[in-house]
């Protein structure tokens, strides 16, 4: 028996009809890996049988203690049951991405029974008309409560369950697992009373550690003029009572390509990037709803504060950061260089802390009347009065770099899901694996009606800082090339260089019918060849990729023209 922290037991009190406080992921498998015949329903269950004492956390249910006197307590349940928690479906046809990601929504809105180990997987079939995706390609969805993982031991479950190759084998436990006894009323108010002279005792040191120092700190900069991100985040339309509906959208990016656009940067990290291309999303998608703030929104990071003694164990390790992520700058450049010493201030404050302010602080909360203050709130809609504390949260999860496989199913792509509340309907999870880094959604559906528009925003994002950061490299190669060669070498690299792989497909076959010409009327001079061959190329450079949205001119391209008129 293990009792929850005073975090853990903060993000029960936090859980409503509409707000249910458990975090998610989706997983698609490729089956055409799995040796010998097709996987079944029953393979998978007996799979997961195989692994679970390498996660015990997963048969643990809550009890509480009566009249909420002290933090719940986690038990081995003695009335466990996988088949309750693995589940079986499959999507109507055509089976695409979009009524995927409709599943994957509608699964997560509905609260876990909390009764029983708070955890459900669902196994999907049906995923015919999703690109790139092979015949029998299925998905997993997991539901887990944030009060039982958090990011960084979500990833170790992970790990748990998937093997490093297809031939995985099923060797089912031989010995009983060892499971609680349900402790009764009478024992679990003697340990409250026992442990009430060590929360009071924790309350004090944590008032002189961390809640003094922090608000002699707010005070100062307030006086000062200083700013300070606390309930200085603007309201917007994800800033306020959330429905019971959700919906889920994920973008995917080649790590290497993001590795790039870092690297273009001095001091610039992976994270730095990743929240960038956030914020340029948001302020696309809020600009073109005509709800931009002046001010900039502030995000949430959470910071794993985790040791290495406890990377297996269940609960949350973590500790929190509110920088500005600057979605008043819209140049993309400076946006990326404010945010990084928005977030590189943050974790110095952090670790000044220790990191773990979050962890303890949370125990100031009194166990018998949070969930009281917390209902309150809603009721009377106090949230709307007050500015946000933050206005989305940004959580970056790594994950492994190499191939993994469930039940010999090559796992192909995963991507989280988190929680929505009160004054905060948007989560955005970053995980990478296996050389990409993906961008998960959680949002109510009435603040988010469109989704995929919102993807859009974020693809747009990533586009908008690759031009205005490689290309610039770029046009330097360009420049430093037309001091060493001759003009026509440059124009024939510049056209290699800028040119889509279609155009330039145009431009050669263009060439090989003006060089047919050519041998057919040699007498021709050679100054009207190279008008021909000009108008050819300006010509074809007029054409346009199609896209969704318009791209500007890139300046290589620009710089191709001039040399060509010189």
């Amino acid at each position: 028996m293990e009792q929850l922290s005073a975090l853990d037991t903060a993000f029960l009190n936090l859980e409503t009809g509409s707000t249910p406080m458990h975090v998610g992921s989706l997983g698609i498998y490729d089956q055409s890996t799995v040796p010998g015949e097709k996987l079944g329903f029953k393979d998978i269950i007996r799979y997961f049988e195989s692994r679970l004492p390498k996660v015990p956390a997963l048969r643990s249910r809550m009890v509480d203690v009566p009249m909420g006197l002290d933090y719940p307590y986690w038990i081995s349940d003695p009335d466990f049951d996988i088949e309750f928690h693995l589940r079986h479906i499959a999507l109507p046809q055509p089976g695409d991405w979009r009524q995927l990601c409709i599943q994957v929504a509608r699964l997560h809105a509905r609260p876990l029974d909390m009764g029983r180990p708070p955890w459900e997987i669902y196994v999907i079939e049906g995923l015919d008309k999703i690109p790139g995706l092979p015949e029998g390609s299925f998905a997993i969805v997991s539901k887990v409560h944030h009060a039982l993982v958090d990011g960084v031991f979500g990833a170790q479950l992970m790990a748990a369950m998937h093997d490093l190759g297809p031939n995985s084998k099923i060797n089912l436990p031989d010995k009983p697992w060892i499971v609680d006894r349900v402790p009764t009323g009478v024992e679990l108010l003697s340990r409250a009373a026992f442990n009430s002279v060590r929360n009071v005792m924790n309350k004090g040191k944590v008032l002189g550690r961390y809640a003094l120092p922090a608000a002699t700190n707010v005070v100062k900069k307030k006086l000062t003029g200083q700013s300070c991100n606390l309930f200085s985040a603007p309201k917007t339309r994800f800033n306020d009572r959330v429905s019971s509906h959700r919906v889920f959208e994920a973008v995917s990016f080649d790590l290497s390509e993001i590795k790039k656009v870092k690297n273009a940067l001095p001091d610039i990290t992976l994270n730095d990037v990743m929240v960038n291309i956030v914020a340029g999303a948001l302020r696309r998608y809020l600009k073109s709803k005509g709800e931009l703030p002046e001010e900039s929104m502030t995000g949430m990071l959470p910071i794993s504060v985790r040791p290495d003694a406890k990377q297996n164990q269940q609960g949350n390790q973590i500790s929190f950061m509110f920088p500005k992520i600057y979605t008043d700058i819209d140049d993309t450049v400076e946006r990326l260089k404010a945010i990084h010493k928005a977030t590189a201030a943050g974790k110095d404050t952090n670790e000044q802390f220790g990191g773990g302010q979050a962890l303890e602080s949370a125990a100031l909360l009194p166990t018998t009347v949070t969930n009281l203050v917390m209902r309150s709130l809603v009721k009377y809609n106090v949230t709307n009065y007050v500015k946000p504390l933050f206005n989305t949260v940004i959580t970056n999860v790594p994950g492994p770099q190499l191939p993994l496989y469930h039940a010999g199913a090559k796992l192909v792509s995963f991507y989280g899901s988190g929680i929505c509340y009160d004054t905060m309907g948007l989560f955005h999870i970053l995980f990478s694996y296996n050389g990409n880094i993906t961008i998960s959604v959680t949002c109510c559906r009435n603040m988010m009606p469109d989704p995929a528009f919102y993807a859009d925003c974020l693809r747009y994002s990533f586009k908008e800082m690759q031009k205005a950061l490689l290309g610039e490299a770029k046009k330097t190669n360009v420049v430093t090339s037309i001091k060493k060669v001759s003009d026509k070498k440059v124009a024939d690299t510049d056209t290699k260089i800028v040119k889509p792989a279609a155009i330039e497909a145009k431009v050669t076959e263009a060439k090989a019918t003006t060089a047919r010409s050519e041998k057919a009327a040699t007498t021709k001079p050679v100054a009207e060849k190279k008008t021909t061959a000009r108008k050819t190329v300006r010509k074809k450079s007029a054409t346009t990729p199609s896209s969704a949205e318009k791209q500007p001119e890139s300046v290589t391209e620009k710089e191709t023209a001039k040399v060509k008129e010189s």
